[in-house]
């Protein structure tokens, strides 16, 4: 059984009709759009605004063996030019050894084999706190993401704001403002709150997901917005590119994810399976990507390409987050306190520390884990949780135990985290309260981004 949909499927409309009984005055509504909309549904079009996008451009032309070795150049100019700049080169002999080392690092990289031992070079007992506020982010803070190159950081809060700034500096570079709901026609920004954000390998695309259903699509150079993608029946939840490309997969409360083309601006496909509101996604190089159902307790690895998936059942209550290690290991976290290690071949967990935040003295439940990141293809994990505790972690070399590596305290709410500059940044948003609801609110707590910068070790 396929549990993937894609636009031009001759079993769609069969798919469909078992989801909800479909009327021609409901099909006539639905292609009744203003000329206005930037929207990409499910059925429409490959074009976009009546245009053939595929040719629009002399590289569409090209082979598939030609558009391979062109990026190929590309690639190899950029390694060459960012090992010319690198201090410890210092001078054009070392770049050849130097690319053939980037390009086995690489390789191991997309294979799954590449594994950094970051926490032990590490200094965890001197670590420098400093903290970013703005007035778009008066409410808390729900999501952020660190460019691949840890040069610029993206933030969103409850009231909708959108800001980038620099790393490490913390200088604002551009402010989005959020507008009120109903007034999406006239504001450049989201009119609900934004609950998740992805930026692409390159640095060229961002994308937020809020919580009434909206994909927007920004220039990472001017923070342009370039489009909006909709088609998802409730709030988008988790938002992950695909390493090294533009594919964008986006998961929802509606119990699906969908996968989209940011370069023609596009849908692709959708995929269904969860039995419950999907939480979270992930995706590293591959065509896949790995999701968390929540409350139906289970992890599910997409393959997109073989049009199949692996599901992996938790033993606990929920799996809320869930995050790369390589592209086969990953690590979940949920309401339940529990964080697992997992592999893809074996369905069980292979590493597991219940309740790893403790429990609620007023009531004796877990601590919820409502933030989690890796340092992918390295050792290192950090979670952060309601009492304004951040954990790090270390996975054994065997992907088979957790060391508890440091604990870090700060007010109020963690809602997300993000690891960046080989480890030696954690950077954390908090809040007077959870990034999904208002279960309790602490109203002593600013609502600010958290930034503790570690040293590495002495050799």
């Amino acid at each position: 059984m396929s549990f993937f949909v894609r636009k031009g499927d001759k079993d769609f409309a069969k798919a469909g009709n078992k989801r909800k009984n479909t009327t021609k005055d409901d099909l006539g509504k639905k292609f009744k759009k203003n000329d206005d909309d930037e929207e990409i549904d499910s059925d429409e079009a490959d074009g976009v605004d009546g245009h053939d996008v595929g040719y629009e451009s002399e590289e569409d032309k090209e082979t598939a063996e030609e558009k391979k070795l062109r990026l190929a150049k590309l690639y190899l100019q950029e390694i060459e030019q960012e090992l010319k700049e690198r201090v410890e080169v210092g001078k054009d002999e070392g770049t050849e050894d130097g690319i053939t080392m980037r390009l086995n690092e690489d390789l191991d990289a997309q294979r799954g084999k590449l594994r950094r031992e970051i926490t032990a070079s590490l200094d965890f007992d001197q670590i420098s706190h400093e903290f970013l506020q703005d007035k778009h982010h008066k409410q808390s803070i729900t999501c952020m993401v660190v460019s691949n190159d840890s040069n610029s950081l993206y933030t969103a809060s409850k009231d909708k704001g959108l800001i980038k700034w620099e790393l490490p500096s913390g200088k604002k570079l551009f402010k989005i403002k959020g507008g009120d709901r109903g007034k999406e026609n006239d504001v450049t920004g989201h009119c609900h709150t934004i609950l998740c954000l992805a930026v692409s390998s390159d640095n060229k695309f961002l994308a937020s997901g809020d919580c009434k259903n909206n994909i927007h699509i920004w220039s990472c150079h001017n923070m342009e917005r370039l489009h909006i993608f909709k088609g998802h029946k409730a709030g988008v939840s988790g938002l992950a590119f695909r390493r090294e490309t533009h594919t964008l997969f986006s998961s929802s409360f509606d119990r699906s994810i969908k996968v989209w083309n940011v370069d023609e601006l596009s849908y692709m496909e959708t995929l269904f399976g969860h039995q419950g509101s999907i939480s979270d996604i992930d995706a590293g190089f591959r065509e896949r990507c790995v999701s968390a159902g929540g409350r139906d307790m289970t992890v599910r690895v997409w393959k997109v390409v073989e049009e199949s998936q692996l599901i992996f059942n938790h033993p606990g209550f929920s799996v809320d987050i869930v995050r790369l290690i390589n592209e086969e290991h990953w690590v979940t976290a949920g309401e339940d306190g529990h964080l697992a290690v997992w592999g893809a071949i074996r369905k069980k967990p292979l590493a597991i520390e219940h309740v790893c935040h403790g429990r609620d003295p007023v009531n004796d439940d877990p601590y919820w884990i409502s933030a989690m990141a890796t340092l992918f293809n390295s050792d290192m994990i950090a979670t952060g949780s309601r009492n304004g505790i951040i954990k790090v972690w270390s996975v054994g070399p065997d992907f088979k135990s957790l060391t508890l590596v440091t604990s870090i305290k700060l007010s109020g709410f963690v809602n997300s985290l993000s690891i960046c500059a080989e480890g030696k940044m954690i950077i954390a948003g908090g809040g007077q309260e959870h990034r999904l609801g208002r279960w309790w609110v602490d109203k002593s707590v600013k609502n600010r981004v958290h930034i503790f910068k570690l040293n590495g070790c002495a050799s």
